[in-house]
Formats: structure tokens, sequence, C-alpha cells
């Protein structure tokens, strides 16, 4: 085996070991390349299962490396410039990669010190030059060397001068999330005493929830596939009747997964679906369905499944045809739907197949800042900017007051997002109310009618001044799904 020298003198170069170079490839990839951990994650796991052995422990261990270090981003940072003499921006990438990666072992998991530095060392020894090698050794070892008293006190200083800061460091959130986080839970009726609560919930690892897709296949029938197939203890959901939560194992294994039957989704997700379908309308037939913003294709999928199962049938429109493709693999076994690509804020009227005011349901499933599914995406938190939100409204208006024009009288608009960020939910809806076109449902009411049990919703929340509906905002330390945010509007 070959030999480098170094300060110390020499010494053999081990291999690294196999969990931490995965870990560290797709985390160079989601921080210095952009892209996503949900998608890199995956199949670096199902390459390296293929070419060798690598057992299911090696990939508990990398799946906790990756997230981990992603969601503890911003604390792990303030931690590491507090041994650096540069500003970390100026870092090498591949360095500054490591150096999370072997903090987070060191700060946050169960690896001995001195294994976490010379484990990342190895790592950084198969990317870098001898320099950089030394750097990240004496940056992780400088972290062992300081006490928890001693951050925990340098922390305080921070609180001392910012609240909201502080707490962005501690659980790792830009700061200016943090502030929207407390403005959301005041504008949704929630006291700020809940906000460490969210914060917290957006740094747990989420539980794998499946759907047992209507038309197609009972949750009883999926519970017992996934308890057979994965060898795991299952629930059936509390917040939506179609879901099936599991304690461990890989979905992907299950033939209804691979099928089409079933798949993966968000509890809140397919109550904001089950909503949409079953609030009252005001007279008139119940035939059209629009999905607006169908991409990637769940809700598409839940809303196919009940209009078959009820004669009507489901126009799914995707600005890109590419997610367009998705939503027609998620949605091949049922003949209810058709996926359609376009803007959905011109979409329909004219000479087009679509008249405005023609559809029953029409639901905006709008693209978001994303605030409400952190703990899936964690890294999505580092990758926002208030501009993105100002941006987004703007977006979400126009294809709001275009759903409007598309939804019959009588007919019911549902409004969705994965945010709570009050500028995204309840300004949205208040503007639409303002409008005149539109009344607001008690949307907490109609997700207590969906739900296998009543969510209890304290009756403050959800509230608009001199507005008789509520809408629905649901919170991961409250119900345990993401951020979910739901209004039923009924045309005039």
């Amino acid at each position: 085996m070959s030999e480098r020298k170094y300060a110390d003198g020499y010494r053999k170069l081990r291999p690294a070991d196999e969990p931490r170079r995965i870990a560290y490839e797709v985390l160079y990839e989601v921080c210095a390349q952009g892209a996503f951990a949900n998608i890199m994650l995956p199949k670096a796991l199902r390459r390296v299962r293929r070419e060798g052995n690598f057992s299911d422990r090696d990939a508990a261990f990398t799946s906790e490396l990756v997230h981990g270090t992603l969601r503890a981003i911003g604390r792990l940072d303030w931690v590491i410039a507090r041994h650096v003499n540069r500003p970390l921006v100026d870092l090498d990438p591949r360095v500054l990669v490591l150096v999370r990666m072997g903090a987070h072992q060191l700060l946050d998991m169960r690896v001995p010190d001195h294994a976490a530095v010379s484990a990342t060392v190895d790592v950084a020894r198969e990317h870098l030059t001898d320099g950089p090698v030394r750097f990240v050794n004496a940056v992780l070892r400088s972290i062992t060397r300081e006490s928890s008293d001693e951050r925990e006190a340098a922390m305080a200083a921070i609180a001392d001068e910012d609240e909201d800061e502080a707490l962005g460091v501690r659980y790792s959130h830009p700061t200016w999330m943090v502030r929207a986080f407390r403005e959301a839970l005041a504008a949704h009726g929630y006291s700020t005493d809940e906000l460490e609560d969210v914060l917290a919930a957006d740094n747990e690892v989420p539980t794998v929830t499946l759907v047992a897709r209507p038309a197609l296949m009972g949750v009883d029938e999926l519970a017992d596939e996934a308890e057979d197939i994965l060898d795991t203890r299952v629930a059936l959901g509390a917040i939506s009747p179609r879901a099936v939560l599991l304690e461990s194992g890989d979905p992907a294994r299950l033939p209804s997964i691979r099928d089409g039957r079933s798949g993966a989704q968000d509890e809140g997700s397919q109550l904001a679906a089950l909503i949409a379908a079953h609030a009252p309308l005001d007279g008139g037939a119940d035939e059209r369905w629009l999905d607006l913003c169908a991409g990637p294709g769940g809700k598409a999928a839940m809303l196919a499944g009940l209009a078959q199962e009820r004669g009507a049938r489901v126009t799914a429109n995707e600005v890109h045809p590419h997610r367009a493709r998705l939503i027609e693999r998620t949605t091949r076994l049922y003949d209810s739907i058709e996926v359609v690509s376009g803007d959905g804020r011109s979409f329909g009227g004219g000479r087009s197949a679509w008249p405005l005011a023609s559809f029953d349901r029409v639901v905006v499933d709008a693209p978001c800042s994303g605030m409400g599914s952190l703990r899936r995406r964690p890294e999505s938190r580092w990758n926002r900017t208030p501009a993105d939100v100002e941006e987004l409204t703007k977006l979400q208006a126009e294809l709001l007051d275009r759903a409007v024009a598309l939804t019959r009288p009588g007919g019911v608009l549902t409004y969705i997002t994965c945010s709570p960020h009050a500028a995204e939910t309840r300004d949205q809806v208040a503007r639409l109310l303002e409008g005149g076109d539109v009344d607001l449902c008690d949307t907490v009411a109609l997700a207590d009618e969906c739900a296998p049990f009543p969510l209890g919703v304290p009756d403050a929340a959800g509230r608009l001044s001199g507005v008789a509906g509520r809408t629905l905002q649901l919170w991961d330390h409250r119900f345990g799904t993401d951020l979910m945010f739901v209004a039923c509007l009924r045309r005039r």
C-alpha cells in the first residue's frame, strides 16, 4: 500500500470506510453541486448494494450521516467557524463538506471522537492533497477540545442580542425562517411559545408514510403487505384514513409500490387531497375536477382514485413536461384522469377544451417556499431566501386568480401549500376573499370529517377576521405531518 509523508512522520494510507465515502460523495453533490439528497442518496445506496457487501447497518449509518449533516448545517457551520480563522465561504467546498461531516459525528452521533476524526481524515486523503488534509484534521481535533459548556456560553451571548438568531443556530435554521415561523404561529392562531417545538420537529427523522390509493388497494391490505414483506411493525394513519406508517424497511421492496397501487405520501398531503374531494358543492354536477399544478402527482393520484369511485374525471395540469410524464406514470392505473402540460396561469378559456367557470372542483397545490417539508428536504432551508418568497407569492396569486375563473359558481377551489408562511397562506386567502368572488368554507371541520379521528385543532386557530370559515394549518409537532396549509373556498 502506498505511503504519504505528513507533519507527524510517515504513516500508511488507510482506505476510507465505504459508508463515510458514500456519505461524502452525496453531501458534496448536494452542498456544492445543488443536487437533491432525496434523489442522490437512494441512487448511491442502490449502486453500492449492487456492487458489493453493503449491509442495512451501513446504509442506516450513511443515511444518518447525510441527512443529519444537512439538517445541522447552520449549527455545524457556527461551531466550525469558531475554529477557523477565515470565512467559511473561502474554504474549498470539499474541505467544508468533510469538516461538516466530521463535526456532525463529533457533536451529534455516538461515534468516539478519535474514530470520527480519523475516519473522516481517511476520506479526506482520497480527495485532497496533504495541506487540506492536515487542515481538516486540525479543525476537527480543535472541536474535540472545546467543551459543550463553552459552546452554550457563546450561544447564550448571541441570545442576549437576538433571540431568533440564537434559535436559528441552536436548531439550524436561517434567522429569517425562524422569524417567519414565529409570525406564522401567530397568524394561524397558535402561541409563539410553540416556536422551539416547530424548529425541533424540523430536525426529527420523518416517519415513512405510505398511501393505499383509492379504487386500487385497501389500507388493511397495504398494512398486511408491508408487515409481511418488510418484517416491520406498521400503524394505520391518525390523520389520513388511507395512510400506513412504517417503523422501518425500504418501501421500494413492496409489490404495490412497484405496480402503482400504493405510494409514499405524507399524511398531511393525503388529507389535503381528501378534503378537496370531500368539500360540499352548492348544487350542480360533480363530474369535472382540475388539479392545476399537479406535479409530481401524489395528490393527483389520490384525486383520480376518488374521482373514479364517484364517476368523475380529473384533468391534471403540470407546467413542466418531464413532471407531467411523472404524473402519467404515477396515475397509470387510472382511467379517470388526463394529464396535460401548460402554464396554470393561463390554463383553459377561449376555444380550449376547458372553458372558464366549467370545473366543479379545482385544486391549486401551488409552488411554495417548502418551509413545511424541511424535515424531508433539509438542504432546502439553505437554498431559499425572503426574495424567493416574494416571487412565489406573486406566482401563487396569479394561479389562484386563474383557478377562481375556472371554478363554476357553487364549485369549490381548494388552495394547498406545503408552507405555513403567512404571505403564502392566510394573506393569499384574505386577498381572494376581498375580491368578493369566493367564500371560505370551514376547512377544519372538513378535515375532521375526512380524518379517522378529530384533529383537535384549537377553536381559535385558522380564523380570519370577520370571516365565518376557517383555514387549516397542520404542524409536525402537533400532528406528525408536514406543515400543510389547506383552505377550501366556494365560488359565489
